[in-house]
């Protein structure tokens, strides 16, 4: 996905014009949509690709290279084509599935759900929410043994943010059954 055409950023470098603006590829996709690749240095390797998937102008996704190795692990998406970005995909381990994803569920611009997969089995473990949508978490569930059901659940009752309750739904992973 940030591989393109170099020939063109080759061109650029010869006719001088390495330094300044960013060199922007346009690509048309046969299903009509439109991708722009971004190559901020010149080096034939996009930091930043725009889809526009139904060809309206409209970004519905940005795909980024957030540090620098040369992979866009980081995408933020338009999920129901409203115009605004609701979603933000990570790929924190460089395996190319992403292992976070935050989520805007209600469209006030604040996230308020994330989802990770935080031992790298490709699985969602950690599940942070919002329920409220006031900004501050509410609950927090893991899957502590990787079985794919809860086990630990911490929740903010009050919504003071502070987590007041833990609950065990494993027993085989509650501490205090195991003393």
């Amino acid at each position: 996905m940030s591989e393109y055409d170099t020939a063109g950023a080759a061109e650029a470098e010869q006719a001088g014009a390495g330094y300044g603006d960013p060199e922007v590829t346009v690509s048309e996709g046969e299903d009509g949509s439109v991708i722009y690749a971004v190559d901020e240095n010149h080096d034939g390797v996009a930091e930043s690709v725009v889809y526009d998937q139904d060809g309206d102008g409209v970004a519905e996704a940005v795909a980024i290279d957030t540090d620098g190795d040369g992979s866009l692990e980081t995408t933020v998406v338009d999920l129901n084509s409203d115009g605004e970005f609701d979603a933000v995909f990570v790929d924190t381990d460089g395996d190319g599935a992403p292992d976070v994803a935050a989520l805007d569920r209600n469209g006030d611009g604040l996230i308020d759900r994330v989802v990770a997969d935080t031992d790298g089995d490709g699985k969602a473990d950690t599940d942070v929410r919002d329920d409220d949508f006031d900004g501050v978490a509410d609950s927090v569930v893991r899957d502590t043994d990787g079985d794919g059901d809860k086990d630990v659940t911490v929740t903010d009752k009050d919504g003071d943010g502070t987590f007041e309750t833990v609950t065990f739904e494993d027993p085989s992973t509650n501490p205090l059954a195991q003393a």
